[in-house]
This record gives structure tokens, C-alpha cells and sequence, in this order.
């Protein structure tokens, strides 16, 4: 009779997982050789990899709280920031209210709304030419037409069409990871799109 290989061991394991139970005397006798470690009895194997296994689902779950408590944030921040689009105010006082709100989150530390100018034209073609919207960190020159010498990460969105844009909305942070490029961003779009309506009855 041939010998088992390993592939046809580990087949037969993962079908009847009851074996090594059945056999006790079987498991007491299997130790497998870690190289950092010497000597590591199965159990001990399957514990830290338990170990291993929970860490990772804590991670995931904090994460996961994480983002939730964020987007309840940003989601109240921005039913506020709609509240301004209807009420009488001119453009300035529109742009002023929005910073108000906007900045009492305590990660965002710059709000701008801006009448779109053509000294934006080289920022607009670089970072806002294919999504109307960028996140994540911009170089020393674009940061000095919007921001403060200590805006590290922003979020930028082009209010109207890239042909004849109306204005820019744009958020600064001085922390350099608050805003990047795989954030959701979806409560922001929503407001931008109505913020787009309001400005054109401004004008």
C-alpha cells in the first residue's frame, strides 16, 4: 500500500474532525516543530491561532465603531449645513455660516467656500478634472490658494460644471491622515449637489 501523502492527510482531517477527539492518545503524541519557537504542541498551535483569530474580530468591530461614530458626525454636521442653504443669506454669509458649522468638528480645521476664480484653473485640471472632488494632501502651492500653512490633508469639491465651475467648497485639516482618498464621502456629495442648486439662485 503506498503512502499517504500530505494533501490526502489534511483531506481526510478536514472531513472527520472528529478523529484527533476520538484518539486522544493520538494528540498527546503530535508535537510540530515552529522555528521561532521550538517545539509547539498542536494545542498550543490552535490556541494562538484562536488568539490571533480574536484580535483580529476586536480590530474589525473597533474599526467598524469607528467609522459609525464618525459618519453620525459628519451626517448631523451636514443636516445643519442644508438648514443654511434655505434660508435668506447671501453668498458671503452663506460661505460663513458653513465654516461655523463645519469647523466644530474637531478634525477639521479650515471650511471655504469660494467663488470660482481662474487662478484655481491649474488646481482644478490637476486634482478635480476627473471626479470633481479630491481627497488626501496637496502640494505647498495649491494648499496656499485655499488654505493655512498647517493644512496637512483637505477634502476639495468642484461646485458646478468643470466647464464653467460656480465655486469650490473645501475642507482643511492639520492632521495629515483625516482625509485620503478611499474615504466615503457621500453625506459631503449630497450637500454639494444642493449647495450647487442654492448657488445658482444666488447668482
Amino acid at each position: 500500500m503506498s503512502e499517504l501523502s500530505k494533501k490526502q492527510v489534511i483531506n481526510y482531517l478536514q472531513q472527520h474532525p472528529e478523529f484527533l477527539i476520538q484518539h486522544p492518545e493520538l494528540l498527546a503524541q503530535l508535537e510540530l516543530q515552529q522555528q521561532t519557537q521550538g517545539t509547539t504542541s498542536l494545542v498550543h498551535i490552535q490556541q494562538r491561532q484562536l488568539r490571533e483569530h480574536n484580535s483580529r474580530l476586536k480590530n474589525q468591530i473597533d474599526t467598524m465603531s469607528k467609522h459609525a461614530t464618525q459618519n453620525e458626525l459628519v451626517y448631523r454636521l451636514f443636516t445643519q449645513c442644508h438648514r443654511q442653504l434655505w434660508s435668506n443669506y447671501d453668498f458671503n454669509t452663506l460661505a460663513s455660516n458653513l465654516q461655523n458649522i463645519i469647523c466644530t468638528n474637531p478634525d477639521i480645521d479650515d471650511c471655504r467656500l469660494i467663488k470660482y476664480a481662474a487662478k484655481y484653473d491649474e488646481l482644478v485640471k490637476h486634482r478635480l478634472s476627473n471626479a470633481n472632488y479630491y481627497l488626501g494632501r496637496i502640494h505647498q502651492q495649491e494648499r496656499d490658494l485655499l488654505f493655512s500653512e498647517t493644512t496637512q490633508s483637505v477634502a476639495i469639491y468642484l461646485i458646478g460644471d468643470i466647464k464653467k465651475p460656480t465655486a469650490i467648497l473645501a475642507f482643511g485639516s492639520n492632521n495629515a491622515n483625516h482625509f485620503a482618498p478611499e474615504q466615503d464621502n457621500l453625506f459631503v456629495l449630497d450637500f454639494v449637489r444642493s449647495l450647487q442648486l442654492r448657488l445658482l439662485e444666488l447668482a
